[in-house]
């Protein structure tokens, strides 16, 4: 037996509720066909991929493998259908005069402003947008000439090295983020370090978002700060244990803020990344990516850079 395209969608669901019955609601189904389709994933892998505990159902390291495999996988796989399906709609549809330019980003306010922008550089072209918060498949997909251009984040302590053939230029360089209640005792500082947090609980949603889970815990194994995490069901868990307690809140700039909550840069070095334009040295913004990244560099929030 082999993993299907369905295997892995059903994994990221489970990964992405926290609880078999709730990715039996994402997916459309009843948990007791999840609960067979995991044991016969699980029988495929030869290996647990998940553990149940009083914070729900939670990837083992086996899991977390294959999970991360999916995150880089789906997007090119869901890349190549909707390419499919542009292309049967681009041939039955009458024909026009314009081009379709394709960018991706990483969640960020600045996507409608780079967007904006690109639509002003190329007023004869139609945008696609892709969003994924996982950098490294986003520059997959640009490598693959899925994108022309693709907003990433890279941190220079433990990503691998930018992939060849591109062109890069920095937008801005930000710091991960950490939120705390309003009354907690760093609530009043600048900026904070993951040592100053060690006697605290890191939380995260679930483990909705793979890509800050990842980035937070390369940057407390490199700090060595020890700093213990937990899991909670949704945000509404999240802000009430922050605010009730001492635990700290890992975050991407720039978040929506929850209410109650005081959100610090980290000045550790592994907290530090690059908001990064790439672009195709052979594609369609070859010519503009230098002036799309300036154009961005300057419409950047002072506030929010470091």
């Amino acid at each position: 037996m082999t993993l299907e395209i369905h295997d892995l969608r059903v994994l990221r669901a489970i990964a992405d509720a926290g609880s078999l019955a709730g990715a039996a609601r994402a997916l459309g189904t009843n948990q007791g066909n999840i609960s067979r389709q995991l044991q016969r994933i699980e029988r495929t892998t030869g290996t647990a991929l998940f553990q149940r505990g009083h914070h729900g159902t939670t990837p083992t390291a086996a899991g977390r493998l294959v999970l991360g495999g999916a995150e880089t996988l789906l997007p090119l796989i869901d890349y190549l259908l909707d390419s499919a399906a542009e292309h049967t709609a681009q041939r039955d549809a009458p024909t026009t005069g314009s081009d379709t330019v394709r960018i991706g980003s990483v969640n960020h306010p600045l996507l409608p402003t780079i967007a904006g922008f690109l639509c002003t550089l190329l007023p004869d072209v139609s945008l696609g947008v892709h969003t994924d918060e996982s950098s490294a498949a986003l520059l997959d997909l640009l490598c693959a000439d899925g994108l022309e251009a693709a907003v990433v984040r890279h941190f220079p302590s433990h990503d691998a090295p930018l992939p060849a053939g591109i062109d890069t230029a920095v937008i801005a360089h930000e710091h991960l983020l950490v939120g705390v209640g309003d009354h907690h005792r760093l609530a009043g500082r600048h900026s904070v370090s993951l040592r100053d947090l060690a006697p605290e609980t890191g939380v995260l949603v679930d483990s909705r978002n793979s890509t800050l889970r990842r980035c937070f815990l390369a940057a407390i194994k490199h700090s060595g700060a020890g700093l213990r995490m937990s899991c909670a069901a949704d945000e509404a868990v999240v802000s009430a244990m922050v605010c009730a307690s001492s635990a700290a809140l890992p975050a991407f700039p720039v978040v929506a803020p929850l209410p109650g909550v005081v959100y610090l840069p980290l000045d550790d070095d592994a907290a530090r990344f690059a908001l990064l334009l790439a672009w195709s040295r052979t594609g369609k913004l070859a010519t503009h990516g230098a002036r799309l990244a300036e154009l961005a560099r300057q419409a950047y929030s002072p506030a929010s850079d470091s």
